[in-house]
């Protein structure tokens, strides 16, 4: 059987359940765990659970590895905009100075 680790730090339960709540919340998507998780924590705080059985700890760790990443791909995105402009510009003025 093969193993599966999830991809954040994990506190709250062994690996194979673990890997099930990842699975379960990658298969609702980032949108509606947000948006279940709000309801959890303005209006059910002093329940444990958020979605199903999930831990509300770990929604919220998955939802931050999500928001990292997500950062992170925004960020790549930006600096290759950035270099391909300074790419272009240098292009223009080496053109105007021949």
């Amino acid at each position: 059987m093969e193993s599966h680790v999830i991809p954040f730090e994990n506190r709250w339960t062994n690996g194979k359940h673990a890997w099930e709540w990842h699975c379960e919340l990658e298969r609702l998507g980032v949108p509606t765990v947000r948006t279940m998780y709000c309801e959890h924590e303005t209006h059910h705080r002093n329940k444990s659970a958020v979605v199903f059985d999930i831990p509300a700890g770990f929604v919220h760790d998955w939802l931050a590895f999500h928001d990292r990443r997500a950062a992170r791909q925004q960020f790549l995105w930006r600096a290759s905009v950035i270099t391909l402009g300074i790419i272009a510009a240098s292009g223009v003025l080496l053109g105007a100075l021949r």
